[in-house]
């Protein structure tokens, strides 16, 4: 019998299968062991669903951006070099100007080229050279013996503090829900959940500015409904 709301465990399931390399082990191992105990337990519901996205999402959110940003810069190049290095002449001659055109690795697995230029067995290649290239970066930043290492710790740092502003925010909020009407309130706690779900990988990331203009919002709206 299928779980009550598998679509949900389906979700957590592609966004476990979609952490960053780089992200500790043992934070995907608690994902992972979150997502069995839900699997097995058809009583939880759909709020217990999301404050477990949250409490996964909150923690891989910071990993999963430094990763990016860093990959977007000069440890993407070795990414790209890496790849092309992976893949035999007749792929690397289709790829290789896209990728010296500044096309991302991810950009190109999504183009029109990957698609119609390489047949499967090419772009199998190509996306295990990805596979490779990730991993390869992501053990050389965890036992730090990457040039790439003090830039990681870096941009860890900056989305850590980036991630707590947000659920300070949020937090900050939610606490506007013990005010107003019945769909004011619903509103807000609508809101709440949306960001903070948003931290999962599969969702909308949430933003520092437009937490910040949801509590401008009701804190004008609260004061002129009080005056």
């Amino acid at each position: 019998m299928a779980h009550p709301h598998q679509s949900m465990l389906d979700e957590f399931d592609f966004a476990i299968k979609h952490f960053v390399p780089t992200l500790p082990e043992e934070i995907k191992q608690e994902a992972e062991a979150t997502l069995a105990q839900l699997a097995a337990n058809p009583e939880a519901d759909e709020l217990i669903m999301r404050r477990a996205f949250y409490d996964v999402g909150v923690r891989e959110y910071p990993h999963r951006h430094a990763y990016k940003e860093l990959t977007e810069s000069s440890a993407g190049l070795e990414m790209k070099q890496m790849v092309m290095e992976h893949v035999d002449e007749a792929v690397r001659v289709v790829i290789k100007p896209h990728l010296d055109s500044g096309v991302s690795l991810e950009e190109l697995v999504r183009s029109e080229v990957f698609e119609k230029e390489l047949d499967a067995k090419q772009r199998y290649q190509v996306e295990d050279g990805i596979l490779v290239a990730q991993s390869k970066l992501a053990d050389a930043l965890q036992e730090n013996v990457s040039e790439h290492g003090d830039r990681y710790k870096q941009l860890l740092e900056q989305w850590t503090a980036t991630a707590k502003k947000i659920e300070e925010a949020i937090n900050e909020l939610e606490k506007f829900a013990a005010g107003g009407d019945e769909n004011q309130q619903a509103e807000i706690k609508n809101k709440v959940q949306r960001f903070r779900e948003g931290f999962l990988v599969t969702e909308q990331d949430p933003e520092l500015e437009e937490v910040q203009k949801e509590i401008e919002y009701w804190t004008e709206t609260f004061a002129e409904e009080g005056a």
